[in-house]
């Protein structure tokens, strides 16, 4: 292990932190989806509470997500590709935002002491979830695909691998990729 790699030095290499965002919507509102989900069938309060500290959880980095990405689409190079799949990327994080608002706001509403949710609540929580991970993919392509906000990695100019093994690294133990 190389301890000098250490210490978060790559934040100071980005374009910016969108990235370091986005994966806090993406993981709650599943997450959150399936306690509602549980909660409602089990009618286990517990689960509907657990629900909703998600829902609000993803609602905060919801709007970290946004703002973020909002602030990065002007300050990262790109090509009409990217600029293309950017403009349905930021039409659908503030859409989702948009839902997400709905949604906490509902999460408080109280029906005899016991949190307000019914089918409908579950379809537009399912459906903001998607959403989100639709936007996770279109930014997945900008990123993955199309190379938005990442260095290009220098040309091909030796045979042997890229790197450097340990003394008892063995490249008969398992395959490398090397494009």
């Amino acid at each position: 292990m190389d301890w000098s790699l250490l210490g978060f030095r790559g934040l100071t290499q980005v374009l910016n932190v969108h990235p370091v965002f986005v994966h806090f919507p993406i993981a709650l509102f599943p997450t959150a989806f399936f306690f509602y989900l549980i909660g409602i069938l089990r009618k286990r309060n517990d689960l509907l509470l657990a629900g909703q500290i998600c829902l609000g959880l993803g609602f905060i980095s919801t709007l970290i997500a946004v703002f973020t990405g909002y602030v990065a689409h002007d300050n990262i190079p790109h090509s009409q590709t990217i600029h293309h799949i950017m403009e349905t990327h930021e039409v659908l994080g503030f859409s989702s935002l948009a839902l997400v608002v709905i949604l906490i706001i509902w999460s408080f509403l109280k029906r005899e002491g016991k949190p307000k949710v019914s089918p409908l609540f579950l379809v537009l929580l399912g459906i903001t979830t998607l959403a989100i991970l639709q936007n996770a993919d279109l930014g997945g392509r900008m990123v993955f695909v199309e190379g938005a906000a990442v260095k290009a990695m220098p040309a091909k100019q030796e045979t042997q691998p890229h790197h450097n093994h340990a003394p008892q690294h063995d490249h008969h133990e398992h395959e490398h990729y090397h494009p």
